[in-house]
């Protein structure tokens, strides 16, 4: 659903830039900080910045001779917009999937909240597995939150972690594994199983 929005609009990057300012409503982004979060070139968010600025969906704000950006409360098409990017999936499954993979053994890997369209669960992503290049790790949520346009909840812990924990009944894993999610790799059995 996401690549449907990708040729919805005229970029990814304008998508990353619209999903950046319909979940964070209330603050104002410099064209640094736009560029950072989205992982796109100040280049490239500069042009889709004036772009959006131009339609009025982003608001221009001069405070201290620093320029900074905001979404537009009243622009009149800010709920449609929001409904279409919260049914539209935030990120592949898929892409979520073959890029997580690479960073050493994982064993589960589960996605939730923002990453499902949903609401509830206490995490966004749970990841158990051993050998976890932390690096790797690093950029690849990195570049999720850019793709979504929002800080990721994550928890990795080892597997001999997980099992201990689940062992337990920790309220904490039993919540993750029993709200709403979707498995993307389950090596330990169905649900997390040991």
């Amino acid at each position: 659903m996401s690549e449907i929005l990708e040729k919805l609009f005229h970029s990814k990057a304008e998508v990353k830039i619209i999903r950046l300012f319909l979940n964070d409503t209330e603050n104002d982004y410099s064209m640094s900080d736009i560029s950072s979060k989205t992982k796109e070139s100040v280049l490239v968010a500069k042009k889709e910045v004036l772009n959006l600025e131009k339609i009025g969906f982003l608001s221009l704000i001069k405070k201290d001779k620093k320029i900074s950006y905001k979404i537009n409360a009243n622009f009149p098409l800010h709920e449609d917009l929001k409904k279409l990017f919260f049914k539209a999936s935030p990120a592949s499954s898929d892409k979520i999937k073959s890029r997580i993979e690479k960073i050493g053994q994982v064993r589960l890997v589960l996605i939730s909240g923002s990453l499902i369209n949903s609401d509830k669960g206490r995490v966004d992503i749970l990841i158990v597995g051993d050998s976890i290049n932390k690096n790797k790790l690093i950029d690849f949520l990195s570049d999720i939150e850019a793709e979504v346009g929002r800080n990721i909840r994550y928890v990795y812990m080892t597997h001999d972690e997980f099992k201990y924990r689940k062992n337990m009944f920790d309220k904490f894993i039993i919540d993750i594994l029993e709200g709403p999610n979707k498995i993307l790799i389950d090596k330990l059995g169905s649900s997390g199983r040991i």
